[in-house]
């Protein structure tokens, strides 16, 4: 695409400074991948949440939770920064294995040295002056692309038009999932809505923990308890037995020893306890697990499975997602067609 023609792009989007801070726009979790010409699909990487900040050569990278993680990335800093433009971008910092695939575990072990990183990069909020998130996502990522082409550490995360295709391809390759985004969309940060649908292939949350069971056996404890935040409160929704490392639980226990209280912080009552000893601690941890599917009451059948922690999120922004029908956002986005507001 012409250089010209992008730059003249750029000035559709309203002169502002550069944004101290932006909130993250998020995904609606949706059962099954909606079908519809007006949505493009992209990849749901495996990795951490990154909006970076880049003015005048200085490069700031906050975790979802506006946490800095600047200085864990000097590799991806750099990259940044030799781009030459002042900008705001949105993406996922992800490693991928020799299979080409994103390894979470070896995200969390990165050590700056040793590690090949990427930068997965599907928004561009800001460039040299001009705030551009009122512009349409599909010319947002036509900036994009041409910003990182041919950049092969910060990595333009591409999308496709057949949404049903894509997921069966990822599911194929035991890949995340499939993100929806609809191509006239504005980022609006913070925003939770029928504008960007996630539908990931296997069920997995992060939620916050709360305590452990005892193990009558030789294992440091038998289970975790965790929930997510209603309404500023607490909810207890199910337990994880297995996914712990042998030699990672004596470490795991020292933490929940660490911030262990005398009083339940779960609003609710934990149930199905079994006999086992309960031992509460203050909600700091935030854990990825993987579950079979939820109950009625909106809990978790049967044990999940802890896939590790999660230091990038403030539990308190882990909230309760149950999966919206299809029929539901199409629903919802019907009356505004024919207002011709998309």
């Amino acid at each position: 695409m012409p250089k010209d023609f992008i730059e003249k792009l750029i000035r559709k989007g309203k002169k502002s400074k550069i944004p101290g801070s932006v909130d993250p726009m998020l995904c609606t979790l949706t059962r099954e991948v909606i079908e519809d010409e007006k949505y493009l699909y992209e990849l749901k990487w495996d990795g951490y949440r990154i909006i970076s900040y880049v003015q005048k050569g200085k490069v700031r990278m906050d975790s979802r939770s506006a946490l800095d993680y600047t200085h864990r990335y000097p590799i991806l800093s750099r990259a940044l920064s030799d781009l030459g433009r002042d900008l705001v971008l949105d993406g996922e910092v992800v490693v991928f294995n020799e299979e080409g695939r994103p390894d979470f575990d070896a995200l969390q072990k990165y050590n700056g040295h040793d590690t090949p990183l990427s930068y997965c990069l599907f928004d561009i909020l800001w460039l040299d002056g001009f705030d551009l998130k009122q512009m349409a996502l599909i010319e947002r990522k036509q900036i994009l692309q041409e910003l990182l082409k041919g950049n092969k550490i910060l990595r333009y995360s591409d999308s496709f038009d057949n949404g049903h295709e894509l997921y069966q391809w990822v599911n194929e390759k035991n890949l995340e999932g499939v993100v929806a985004k609809l191509k006239s969309s504005a980022y609006v940060p913070g925003e939770r809505g029928e504008k960007w649908l996630k539908t990931p292939t296997r069920k997995r949350q992060e939620f916050v923990i709360g305590g452990w069971a005892e193990s009558d056996k030789s294992r440091s404890f038998r289970s975790l308890l965790f929930g997510a935040y209603s309404k500023g409160k607490l909810q207890w929704i199910g337990r994880s037995g297995g996914g712990y490392k042998d030699k990672e639980m004596p470490g795991i226990l020292k933490q929940l020893q660490a911030l262990e209280i005398a009083e339940s912080p779960f609003e609710n009552k934990v149930l199905d306890t079994k006999g086992a000893k309960m031992h509460f601690v203050k909600p700091r941890l935030v854990a990825n697990f993987e579950f079979a599917t939820w109950t009625k009451n909106g809990r978790i059948r049967k044990p999940a499975t802890f896939l590790g922690f999660r230091k990038d999120k403030r539990p308190e922004d882990v909230v309760r997602e149950i999966p919206t029908s299809i029929a539901v956002i199409e629903k919802e986005i019907k009356p505004r067609r024919k207002n011709k507001h998309l």
